[in-house]
């Protein structure tokens, strides 16, 4: 699934929901909003959630909205910090975010490599250039990840 259709699905579901089972707005104000949303930082649920409570409810309606949206997650957040705070000197908490560091280089040098190929696409550089490149990318993603790779 790309990141498109995800969104689409998302849309999907926040459209029935406020549109078709809440009646909170109309098919083209959320239409609207999915527009605004889309254009603004931040993730589409959160934008989508403020804009209803806005549309709703006005500045309350948007506090609301917005800490209903964020407040689940913080909570889970706060648990784990918790969780992780207790049990961090465990032989397998540590074994478990030893093996994390890895991934989270690699994930890393994954996003570096796919900037370096959107830039080389983009600029349209000769051969020296992309080698040159390259080189400099490779070193990085070698300083970062040291003996790893």
């Amino acid at each position: 699934m790309k990141q498109g259709d995800a969104q689409f699905l998302l849309q999907g579901f926040h459209g029935s929901r406020v549109v078709t089972m809440q009646h909170w707005l109309t098919d083209t104000e959320f239409t609207d909003i999915i527009s605004i949303a889309e254009m603004t930082p931040g993730p589409l649920g959160i934008n989508i959630a403020s804009f209803v409570g806005t549309r709703t409810a006005g500045i309350p309606g948007t506090l609301i909205a917005t800490l209903s949206y964020v407040f689940p997650a913080m909570v889970i957040v706060i648990l784990l910090a918790i969780l992780y705070d207790k049990y961090r000197s465990l032989r397998y908490v540590k074994g478990v975010l030893k093996g994390l560091h890895p991934a989270a280089a690699m994930v890393l040098a994954v996003i570096l490599s796919l900037i370096f190929l959107c830039l080389l696409q983009k600029k349209k550089l000769g051969p020296i250039q992309t080698i040159l490149g390259s080189g400099v990318v490779g070193a990085v993603i070698y300083g970062l990840l040291g003996s790893a790779v």
